[in-house]
C-alpha cells in the first residue's frame, strides 16, 4: 500500500489526485505545517528536508511531488504515463512547463493572498503578486491556444500532466484569476474538476 503525507496546497494535491485516479490502495495522512509537524524528528527521518510531500512504499520514502506522481505511474503500469518514449517526454514537458510557469505564478499568488496571512508571515509581497498576476495574464491564452483541438494536455489522452495541472489552476478559484476569457482551458478544467478520482481526493483533504 501507498502511504501519502501531505498538506492541503498543490504540491501535495498533485500526487494525492493522481493516487486516486490511478484507483490504487493508499492513505492519506495530513502533515500540518501549520503546527511544525514537517519538523518533528518522526517526519525528518522520512525527509530530511522538512518538506510534504512524502510518498511512503515499501518500507521506503520518495519527496517531490512530480518524482512521486511518476514513481506511482510506473509502479503499476498506467497509461496515464505511457511507456512510449516520445509520448511519455510530452507528459514531462507539461509536467515541468506547469512547474516551471503557469503554475509557479498560480502558486506564487496563491502563498502571497492565501498562506502568508494564514501564517502569519506578514504582508503579502505587491512586486510578487504584480510579477505573478503579469505572467498568468500572458501564459494561459497560450495554453488555451494548445488545448484548441484537443482535450488533453499531451498525446490527446488524459495524463499525469493534467491531473498535476490541475492542482496548480484550481488555485486560481481562490486567487480571483478568471478563466472566462481562455473558454478551452476552461472547458479542459470542468472536464477533470469533475471526474470521481479528484472529487474523491478532495474528499480526504477535508476528513
Amino acid at each position: 500500500m501507498f502511504r501519502l503525507h501531505g498538506f492541503f496546497t498543490q504540491n501535495s494535491r498533485k500526487p494525492l489526485y493522481v493516487l486516486s485516479e490511478l484507483g490504487v490502495d493508499f492513505e492519506f495522512v495530513y502533515v500540518d505545517l501549520m503546527a511544525g509537524e514537517q519538523r518533528t524528528e518522526d517526519f525528518l527521518q522520512m525527509n530530511p528536508l522538512g518538506k510534504v510531500p512524502v510518498l511512503e512504499h515499501d518500507g521506503r520514502f520518495l519527496a517531490e511531488s512530480g518524482a512521486i506522481c511518476r514513481y506511482v505511474a510506473n509502479v503499476i503500469d498506467s497509461g496515464l504515463y505511457p511507456a512510449d518514449k516520445l509520448q511519455r517526454a510530452k507528459v514531462d514537458q507539461w509536467l515541468d512547463y506547469f512547474s516551471c510557469h503557469l503554475g509557479r505564478w498560480l502558486t506564487t499568488l496563491y502563498f502571497e493572498t492565501i498562506i502568508r496571512p494564514r501564517a502569519n508571515l506578514g504582508d503579502p509581497n505587491r512586486r510578487s503578486i504584480e510579477e505573478a498576476t503579469k505572467f498568468i495574464g500572458q501564459q494561459l491564452p497560450l495554453l488555451d491556444t494548445h488545448l484548441t483541438g484537443t482535450q488533453w494536455l499531451a498525446n490527446d489522452a488524459l495524463s499525469i500532466a493534467d491531473i498535476c495541472a490541475l492542482a496548480y489552476v484550481e488555485q486560481s478559484r481562490d486567487v480571483d484569476v478568471s478563466l472566462q476569457s481562455c473558454p478551452q482551458v476552461s472547458d479542459w478544467f470542468s472536464r477533470l474538476d469533475q471526474r470521481d478520482g479528484i472529487v474523491k481526493a478532495r474528499a480526504l483533504l477535508q476528513s
